[in-house]
């Protein structure tokens, strides 16, 4: 059984309260989000775990004087520089990009990645799903200035399809393809 979900119209009323309050102590615990926002601390491990995921709030060290069994957290400056965390290689994070797309192009693809890609790469990517249906044309290249728009029109699910060299051997006589067994097996 899976923990309780906090989407009504209270729980997430709360969770805004709770970012005011975090706003205004700057450094707090569980328990004061919980006192503050008058809901119990599941939930307010819920709301901080959020922020945390999404950037909003770090672990620290607790204060001098204090236990350090708890966990404490920090709001992390509005201006201080966040590294987003890399998540997936190169053709994972091409994927989800299209999956969030109405149109894009290997330009579009190379400077949302987080991971080293060359243009190479993107539009090779782009050809090979669109030659396997995954992708349309929505707007034509015009060489050299210009770079093809796609849409994706076959998203399969989150992970992405992938491109593989397949060795095998092909008998033209009886029209078959048989996979070669790796070495050693």
């Amino acid at each position: 059984m899976s923990g309780p979900t906090y989407t009504s119209a209270d729980a997430l009323a709360k969770a805004e309260a709770a970012w005011t309050v975090a706003l205004r102590l700057q450094q707090f615990v569980f328990a004061n989000i919980s006192f503050e926002v008058s809901t119990t601390i599941p939930h307010a491990m819920h709301i901080v775990k959020g922020w945390e995921a999404e950037g909003k709030v770090r672990r620290i060290s607790p204060p001098k004087g204090r236990r350090a069994s708890k966990l404490n957290f920090e709001v992390i400056p509005e201006g201080e520089i966040r590294i987003a965390p890399v998540v997936g290689d190169a053709y994972e994070q091409m994927w989800t990009i299209m999956r969030k797309s109405r149109g894009f192009s290997p330009p579009d693809l190379l400077s949302m990645c987080s991971v080293p890609l060359t243009l190479e790469e993107a539009g090779s990517y782009c050809r090979l799903l669109l030659t396997a249906d995954y992708l349309r044309v929505v707007q034509k290249a015009i060489p050299p200035t210009k770079p093809a728009i796609y849409r994706l029109i076959n998203a399969t699910g989150i992970k992405a399809p992938r491109g593989r060299r397949l060795q095998c051997i092909v008998d033209p006589n009886l029209g078959t393809a048989t996979p070669l067994a790796e070495v050693g097996q």
